[in-house]
């Protein structure tokens, strides 16, 4: 009989391989050099994946490491074959998706808001990831209110508006 050993690192990765296949989770995918990378949207947790991979290179050492050892809830990005960290995102303060609720027609002062073709407007709190495109203006309305485009998270403090050079295309909206 042939005993095949797995490092430390291989076994936590095969474990977390197999507990995501029973729960038919898939939120990456082998590329060809036989690494993992983002292919969607993991259904357990909403978004963070595509945010760990679009903070890959720009967070610092010490950055990463104060997210790490901060106590907090937090999502990581690990290299499967080293061990490094390569990503970190705090989480304690994540707020709940898909709680916000249109306000169709239009905005208020209030609400956050995108202008396009027509102003789309959301109360309450939360957030939701969507398509919303060629909007060239944006507002946070009376709470912090984050818009996603260009692979970056944009955070606004209250009754902030945000005119922008050219329209894009956001892709996640939220408010606490």
């Amino acid at each position: 009989m042939k005993r095949t050993f797995l490092s430390p690192g291989r076994m936590l990765m095969t474990a977390l391989a197999a507990i995501a296949l029973v729960l038919g989770l898939g939120a990456t995918s082998a590329s060809a050099d036989g690494r993992l990378s983002p292919s969607g949207k993991s259904t357990l947790v909403p978004d963070y994946t595509q945010m760990l991979w679009s903070l890959v290179g720009s967070q610092s050492e010490e950055q990463i490491d104060r997210i790490a050892k901060s106590g907090h809830k937090v999502q990581l990005l690990v290299d499967s074959e080293s061990g490094k960290i390569l990503a970190a995102i705090d989480t304690e303060n994540t707020i709940t998706p898909f709680a916000l609720t249109p306000l169709s027609p239009g905005c208020s002062t209030t609400s956050l808001c995108m202008w396009n073709s027509v102003p789309n407007g959301y109360i309450g709190t939360g957030s939701l990831s969507g398509t919303w495109s060629s909007v060239y203006k944006y507002a946070t309305g009376d709470k912090i209110g984050t818009f996603r485009y260009n692979g970056l998270d944009w955070t606004h403090n209250p009754y902030t508006t945000v005119n922008l050079t050219t329209r894009e295309t956001i892709t996640y909206i939220a408010r606490r």
